[in-house]
């Protein structure tokens, strides 16, 4: 007699479509994608720890899955490696940045307060979470040391242009999507700049500052009204 498996199968037996799809509604399956869902966040806030303090270079799976509290295969079994690990992790932090600045938007209509709540959440980013502006660093210092795979990495910052064009377009500066997308542009290197001086020296440059100068650049980029 062949022995039967806890879900009715013989050991080794491959499961039918019927198999599979009453499993996948089932609430065990459920149970396990939040398991697993955790899982990969946990290792992301553990990359993200370890990359900042490490740097890309000198960060190791190992090192990252004893941050986690998990073993190695549970990295392998979520990522294919360090640098799938890496992108997935900024891209979480970018993504984050986006809906930050985005939920200090809601309800506010008035486009001076607009902007300046904006600029203000990066502000408050860069003085709470300063580990933030060393992942941005290792980020731009990984598409410059890895030329095959910089494409991802300049993807990822065009997401965060686009994301700042679409709040310089919702708040009211100018309509013209492409005059938005350059003006992002330049957003983009002075919040950067900003977060490079103000974590080296922080007496030589304040918010207030970046929320002047970011004020100095969209209104004279766009149109008199």
């Amino acid at each position: 007699m062949f022995a039967v498996t806890s879900q009715g199968r013989f050991p080794g037996a491959v499961a039918t479509r019927s198999d599979r799809s009453s499993e996948e509604g089932s609430p065990v399956v459920g149970i396990r994608q939040q398991r697993q869902q955790r899982t990969r966040l946990a290792l992301l806030d553990a990359a993200a720890s370890v990359f900042a303090q490490r740097g890309y270079a000198s960060a190791s799976v190992p090192q990252i899955a004893q941050e986690a509290g998990m073993s190695t295969g549970a990295i392998y079994a979520n990522f294919s490696g360090k640098h799938e690990l890496f992108l997935a992790m900024m891209r979480r932090v970018i993504e984050s940045g986006a809906e930050a600045r985005q939920r200090s938007a809601d309800h506010i209509t008035d486009r001076d307060e607009l902007l300046e709540q904006m600029v203000t959440t990066w502000t408050s980013t860069v003085d709470a979470a300063p580990e933030v502006v060393l992942l941005m660093a290792e980020f731009w210092l990984y598409a410059l040391r890895n030329s095959p795979q910089a494409d991802a990495v300049t993807d990822l910052l065009a997401d965060v242009r686009a994301n700042l064009a679409a709040s310089i377009v919702g708040a009211g500066v100018v309509t013209d999507p492409d005059r938005a997308e350059r003006m992002a542009v330049a957003v983009q290197a002075l919040a950067y700049g900003y977060a490079m001086q103000r974590l080296a020296d922080e007496d030589s440059v304040s918010p207030a500052q970046l929320v002047e100068s970011v004020d100095w650049l969209l209104l004279g980029a766009a149109p008199e009204r």
